[in-house]
Order: structure tokens, then C-alpha cells, then sequence
């Protein structure tokens, strides 16, 4: 009963950090945020599409881990349980 609460937590926390690292680099707290206050240097690399991008692109793929760990739920809980 605990592996498969532990495989449940874990996708939704692939989903729930999937679905922040997809929207958040495109809000206004992505561009006022204190890290870029405190190191200005970095700005315009942050600020980049292709940089936001990217950091999409982990969260989708975040995502389809929580997909495919939704999928093979069965195994997991088994590989689980025979540890």
C-alpha cells in the first residue's frame, strides 16, 4: 500500500513540476524575479526565448515521465515491492 502511494506522489509531482516549468518562463515572474535583481549579468541570457525554451522543453518532458510512469504504474509498484 506504501509503493503505491509513493509511485501516486511521484506522478504528480512529475506532472505538478511538468506544468510549472512549462508556464512559469513565460510569466511576468520569470522577468522580476531577486536572481536576476542581485546578478544582472546573467539577464539577458535568462530573458532569451531559446533559454525559456529550453526550460519548457524539461517540463514536457517531465510531463511524458509522469505519462509513462502512469502507464507502466503496475511495474513500478512491482519493482517496488521486490526491493
Amino acid at each position: 500500500m506504501v509503493n503505491k502511494i509513493l509511485v501516486i506522489v511521484f506522478i504528480f509531482f512529475c506532472f505538478e513540476l511538468g506544468v510549472f516549468l512549462v508556464i512559469f518562463p513565460w510569466s511576468q515572474y520569470w522577468e522580476n524575479n531577486l536572481f536576476l535583481f542581485y546578478l544582472p549579468s546573467i539577464r539577458e541570457f535568462v530573458l532569451n526565448n531559446y533559454f525559456r525554451g529550453a526550460v519548457s522543453g524539461l517540463g514536457i518532458v517531465d510531463i511524458g515521465l509522469g505519462l509513462w510512469e502512469v502507464m507502466h504504474f503496475r511495474m513500478a509498484v512491482s519493482q517496488l515491492n521486490h526491493k
